[in-house]
């Protein structure tokens, strides 16, 4: 019996970037730039040079690790009311390639897909 939820076609992962209210600024081996319009007003700086993970909008850092041994592949963290009002949620997932170059560099808010970068 076949499953009639099932895709009809497995699509495979395209490179690109897939977003209407982002755009990339700039993007490096361990860093990210991008610029939202929406659902938020601000520019989100993804920094993992030098054994620590850094997250910051704006200049203020929402989230930051020392990553010694491995880095976090997903990233959680509440929006600040001067960034987002209604105070979402922000997830940001992450997938290394070898040499821990980023493969795809993912960002939700509230659950939904606000940025789609596959390298």
């Amino acid at each position: 019996m076949t499953n009639p939820f099932a895709p009809t076609v497995i699509l495979p992962d395209e490179r690109g970037v897939f977003a209407d209210g982002a755009t990339r600024l700039q993007a490096g081996f361990v860093y990210r730039v991008i610029e939202f319009t929406q659902p938020f007003a601000g520019v989100l700086i993804y920094d993992g040079w030098w054994f620590r993970q850094r997250v910051s909008i704006h200049g203020q850092t929402l989230w930051r690790r020392i990553s010694w041994v491995s880095f976090y592949k997903q990233i959680d963290v509440d929006l600040p009311p001067e960034i987002d009002p209604e105070e979402r949620s922000l997830r940001i997932e992450i997938h290394f390639g070898r040499g821990l170059s980023i493969r795809r560099f993912q960002v939700s808010v509230a659950g939904m897909i606000v940025y789609d970068e596959i390298v």
